[in-house]
């Protein structure tokens, strides 16, 4: 039995897929980065490794999610999924045909590795959680988006998408644009909303930023827009631009 390290990469609430080459064993079917572990390594040296050569990005190995055992044809194999998180790049496909970042419902429209679709089958049975997370998501956009054009502003985008992430809303006001994240919840159990804006998630907004304003004139700012228990709580100047 071969055993096999695979990462469940996630970001705003989608997992990274790959489809393996045409020319390999189970060519052209989807699965996760990662492969076999090599002499000495462990779990987490692997995983980081493979992740390097596939996706040419780092990745911070979290817990292990699920183990496998499946038999093919011309291998048995033991795969050990762990969650993941990028630490560094931006994924590529270098040895695969193609990526796709995805939300786990979507995964039905893709044909996945026999070992892999146990996983699969799990992380879509719990995005019935995420689908209520993204509508009350949408209510907190539409307040938020509200809120701004009672207070002056002009809405330029909403759902805004870049090769760095999606922005919530993209208004103007005068010679400032601003860059909104919307974050919502029904309570403050767990936090305010506005604590959910990760140094991860202030780059994207910053290489956004980068990505959308051509005019050098222009002041940029990042705001939060944060909603607990169907109050807001529009936060200016909430983080400062982050290159690194």
């Amino acid at each position: 039995m071969t055993d096999v390290v695979a990462a469940i990469i996630q970001r705003d609430e989608r997992i990274l897929i790959c489809q393996r080459p045409a020319n390999k064993a189970r060519g052209l079917l989807w699965e996760f980065a990662g492969g076999k572990t090599e002499e000495g390594e462990t779990h987490a040296e692997a995983l980081k490794r493979e992740c390097r050569e596939e996706l040419g990005v780092e990745i911070k190995v979290k817990k292990l999610r699920r183990t496998e055992c499946y038999r093919y044809p011309d291998t048995e194999v033991r795969i050990f999924f762990y969650e993941a998180e990028l630490a560094g790049g931006e994924p590529r496909a270098i040895e695969h045909a193609a990526i796709r970042w995805i939300y786990p419902s979507q995964a039905q429209y893709f044909d996945f590795c026999p070992a892999d679709e146990p996983l699969i089958k799990e992380l879509a049975e719990r995005s019935g959680a995420a689908k209520k997370n993204r509508k009350l998501g949408k209510k907190g956009e539409k307040k938020a988006t509200k809120f701004l054009k009672r207070s002056g502003y002009k809405i330029l985008k909403r759902n805004y998408v870049t090769p760095f992430g999606e922005v919530d809303i993209v208004a103007k006001r005068g010679d400032v644009l601003v860059f909104c994240e919307v974050k919502t919840r029904l309570s403050d159990k767990f936090g305010a909303p506005s604590e959910a804006v990760t140094p991860s998630k202030q780059k994207s907004y910053t290489r956004a930023a980068q990505y959308f304003v051509k005019d050098d004139g222009v002041t940029v700012r990042f705001d939060v827009a944060e909603i607990s228990d169907g109050e807001l709580n529009y936060i200016e100047n909430a983080f400062p631009a982050r290159y690194a």
